[in-house]
């Protein structure tokens, strides 16, 4: 097996721990892992992401570049939301919004704090929240992308990490 493959996924088992402490812990949100999939496999590369009806997106930079996204279906982001703020959500507003980023923002920065302790440093930057049915997020092809979907409750959701060594 590759060693840039085997520490990729070191690294993403990093996102996928952060993710679900920081949504158990912060929206009282249980989720599971239920399949990890690299999206450029064997060399092909597909650079558009279809999303959820809301997706928030964190770039990084420094010793590894790439984002973060997570992108949730609604009704997944209402809870996920209201559980953090302890309201009922009926549609997305600005507190939805600010909720998502907040969470791509705290999933992101426990990573990073995981993955510093491994050597690996990188800046965060200011999370974005796109909003739209089946919105599409474009990539750089020359980034490891690998998507993590996350089941609930509620339904499904995902992240997608996207890495690039400098």
């Amino acid at each position: 097996m590759n060693n840039n493959i085997v520490a990729n996924e070191n690294l993403i088992q990093d996102f996928i721990d952060v993710t679900e402490e920081v949504l158990s812990t912060m929206a009282s949100f249980e989720i599971k892992a239920i399949e990890v999939q690299e999206i450029n496999a064997n060399g092909h590369s597909k650079d558009v992401t279809a999303c959820f009806d809301i997706t928030g997106i964190l770039g990084f930079s420094g010793g590894r570049k790439g984002s973060l996204l997570i992108s949730f279906p609604r009704n997944i982001a209402f809870g996920a939301v209201g559980g953090m703020l302890g309201i009922e959500f009926t549609e997305i507003d600005a507190d939805v919004r600010d909720g998502v980023s907040e969470l791509v923002n705290m999933i992101a920065g426990g990573a990073k704090t995981k993955l510093q302790a491994k050597g690996i440093d990188f800046e965060l930057s200011i999370p974005n929240t796109v909003i739209g049915q089946q919105h599409q997020i474009t990539a750089g092809a020359s980034a490891t992308r690998t998507r993590v979907d996350f089941d609930s409750d509620l339904g499904s959701f995902f992240i997608e990490v996207n890495l690039k060594e400098d």
